[in-house]
């Protein structure tokens, strides 16, 4: 601010305005009286490159085509946010509007630059919102979203329900617990084994327990031999006896035989086959093996290490676990785990998959298509999910990924379904992505911070409530029943009204001489709510300005251009507080200013009035005694425009009135002046006092205004802002590259 000039000023001001009206030849300019420069911005001396433009802020051009599964007959609704709409009650809108096939929703947004994700919802015909992320290009200024699908919608469901039928016959017969494997052949010289002894096998010789036999004793086969068979016809029942396979040995359980036993192991190679029953304590491998059960299984703990168990038939197991990369655990069957922990290895849902309580580190988990995998407790850390076409992955109570980034991988064409109860990111940053043909359905999930991500959602992967899946998944045996879309009748999704989040607009009130550099002379939030037709064209627009600062002691108006919008096109402005406007910033009937080619409508003529001052003292920048002042501006328009934004606001202050020269008016750095500004004086100072390729900056290319798109936390009178926000300079010496959140962290 400035202090040299007081209301007499301002009162000098005002008759050079009616002397102008009746003769200009003698009107003094007032801007010959000499300024006094207050301080500098970086008095370090810090540089700021010559094209910065001071934006916290940017605009994108942006074309959303939805996936529209309704042929065209009804809208969908579109709406870009900042953060994800779905977990955070204060997400700010970006952008909205209306789609379907053949009407892309095409617009322009305003974002912050530190933003590094948009949160797209599409709300479609049956009121089902989804909601996805789409990653933002710094160096790009447009986003363009495709549909995910290569499929005709037409066809989508037969497509689906083909594959699946596709994959369930070339895995599982009728019966999923009764798949047929290979043969199993006894030879006609093995050596049948009897009564409860001890039998000691010999290498390269094949033992049986016969049919109707039932055996209680030891069989050792860790005695050094290789290349041992031993078939079970019969039962073999000694819940006593840990069983060692030895080497390179084989066990084979036939469709009627039986094993109930402690454990059965073995040192390398080898393997263990079940048609029939199997009941043990423990199941272990401990090296390179094979373990695969076509019948019914039942063991207390699986230790899978160095090896691989695959399963056809029916398993249940308390306990599983595996340690080491490599080894596969792979169910075309029903596997029901109590407990499961896996680390670096891989688990294959091809069919019905149950586990009560699932934690995983390093491990690699997919699902295929036609199956689901049913968890009731999720402890996921490092992780990959791979969900096929038609695939389900259900989270019956709660899915924690932690700092170990995991990530959750749909198909390329069709669709999988992650069905999530609770998802809980304990803030740890990205710490699950989402990404492909992927929905996730979920009402409770962490959210991402304003600025933090703790978790991405790559398009197409999108979001849905928990209870409002869109996905459709034929039922098979591998699924229990697979997912269908919820019925309704559809409706176009209508976007009449658009609320925009929060800007402030900070103004140094010294121009064209530099201030204290407290950007606190001119203070006003502003929000926008525009109201669009079905084309999205902007009819009207509803200005809604919250007065919070004038740190000047000098009279100023303040008043918006709006950029690209002819004063012509204006049908009417509306203003809440008539009194505020219309004496010093004159209007014409349609209710913008006179002698303007743009638009310019007043927020007020006179700043310190608007308070309910007819002094010049502070106000709201040495204490908040003062409330602030809330104004409207309505404005409608004679032809809708294509867009209405942020950008298209021009914000400025005039810092004098009226005189022969035209006005002092501050704006912006790279935004235009108004009709009406003292060109003589620009043109006077440029390369003195102001910068020569943008009047609204210093030679140094400090700035007289900034926008930032949140409520302002202002320094205090006679503060330099530099020295209250620590990252402002690094921000401005970057070019706005480094430290965008600058705004967001005072001292």
């Amino acid at each position: 601010m400035y202090k040299g000039k007081r209301s007499n000023l301002f009162l000098v001001s005002l008759l050079s305005i009616t002397l102008v009206a009746a003769s200009c030849s003698k009107v003094k300019d007032l801007y010959d009286e000499t300024e006094t420069e207050s301080s500098t911005l970086f008095p370090d001396g810090s540089n700021v490159p010559a094209d910065f433009k001071w934006n916290s802020a940017k605009s994108m051009d942006i074309r959303i085509a939805i996936d529209d599964k309704f042929d065209g007959q009804y809208f969908y609704r579109v709406e870009i946010f900042d953060n994800d709409p779905l977990l955070v009650s204060g997400a700010n809108l970006l952008a909205a509007g209306q789609a379907k096939r053949g009407q892309d929703f095409v617009g322009k947004l305003m974002m912050p630059t530190l933003a590094k994700y948009l949160y797209l919802r599409e709300t479609s015909p049956l009121g089902i919102a989804s909601v996805t992320m789409i990653e933002v290009d710094a160096a790009k200024n447009s986003i363009h979203v495709s549909p995910s699908m290569a499929v005709s919608n037409s066809n989508k469901a037969s497509v689906a329900r083909a594959a699946v039928r596709t994959t369930i016959s070339n895995t599982n017969s009728s019966s999923v617990s009764t798949l047929a494997g290979p043969a199993v052949v006894v030879p006609n010289d093995a050596i049948e084994i009897t009564g409860n002894g001890t039998v000691s096998v010999v290498a390269n010789k094949s033992y049986v327990i016969k049919s109707g036999a039932t055996f209680t004793g030891k069989i050792d086969a860790n005695n050094g031999t290789s290349n041992v068979k031993i078939y079970v016809q019969g039962k073999w029942k000694n819940p006593n006896f840990e069983f060692n396979l030895g080497s390179n040995n084989g066990l084979y359980i036939t469709d009627a035989g039986s094993i109930e036993l402690v454990n059965v192991t073995q040192n390398t190679n080898g393997g263990f086959v079940n048609y029939g029953s199997a009941n043990l304590s423990k199941m272990e491998t401990k090296n390179n093996t094979s373990y695969v059960n076509y019948g019914t299984l039942d063991a207390d703990k699986a230790d899978i290490t160095n090896g691989s168990f695959t399963n056809y038939g029916v398993a249940t197991i308390q306990n599983l676990s595996s340690t080491t990369n490599g080894t596969v655990i792979r169910n075309e069957g029903t596997l029901n785990v109590q407990n499961a922990s896996l680390t670096n290895a891989t688990l294959e849902a091809v069919c019905h998959t149950t586990i009560q309580s699932l934690t995983t580190n390093g491990a690699t988990i997919s699902i295929s298509s036609g199956a689901l995998l049913s968890l009731d407790k999720l402890d996921a850390g490092g992780t990959k999910f791979n969900l096929a076409s038609s695939s389900i992955l259900a989270v019956n109570t709660l899915a924690k990924f932690n700092s170990q980034a995991s990530t959750m991988q749909g198909p390329a064409s069709g669709q999988a379904l992650a069905r999530l109860k609770k998802v809980d990111v304990n803030n740890q940053y990205m710490a699950i992505t989402y990404s492909g043909n992927l929905e996730i359905a979920c009402s409770d999930h962490t959210p991402n911070g304003q600025w933090n991500t703790f978790y991405v959602l790559n398009s197409p992967a999108k979001l849905v409530p928990y209870d409002k899946s869109t996905v459709v998944i034929a039922g098979t045996a591998c699924n229990a029943g697979g997912n269908n879309a919820p019925g309704g009748n559809p409706n176009d999704q209508t976007v009449t009204e658009v609320n925009l989040g929060t800007y402030s607009y900070a103004f140094e009130d010294n121009w064209p001489n530099k201030g204290d550099y407290d950007m606190n002379d001119f203070v006003v939030d502003m929000n926008i709510t525009k109201f669009q037709n079905t084309s999205n064209k902007v009819t009207k627009v509803a200005l809604k300005g919250k007065l919070r600062s004038v740190g000047a002691a000098k009279r100023l108006a303040a008043a918006i251009q709006l950029d690209g919008v002819p004063a012509g096109n204006v049908k009417s402005v509306t203003y809440s507080k008539k009194d505020l406007v219309g004496a010093n910033l004159v209007l014409s009937a349609n209710g913008t200013e006179t002698g303007q080619t743009n638009a310019v409508v007043t927020i007020c003529d006179d700043a310190h009035k608007a308070f309910g001052l007819s002094d010049t003292r502070f106000i709201s920048t040495q204490n908040g005694s003062f409330s602030p002042v809330d104004v409207v501006i309505t404005i409608e328009f004679n032809t809708p425009l294509d867009n209405f934004i942020y950008s298209t606001l021009n914000m400025f202050i005039v810092n004098f009135s009226q005189n022969i020269g035209g006005r002092n008016e501050v704006h912006l750095v790279g935004y235009a002046a108004t009709d009406k500004i003292n060109k003589s004086l620009v043109s006077r100072e440029t390369g003195s006092k102001l910068s020569t390729t943008d009047p609204f900056k210093t030679p140094q290319g400090d700035p007289f205004a900034l926008a930032i798109p949140v409520s302002f936390d202002y320094p205090a009178e006679g503060t330099n802002i530099n020295s209250v926000y620590p990252f402002f300079a690094t921000w401005a010496r970057s070019g706005g590259v480094e430290k965008t959140d600058w705004y967001l962290n005072k001292k």
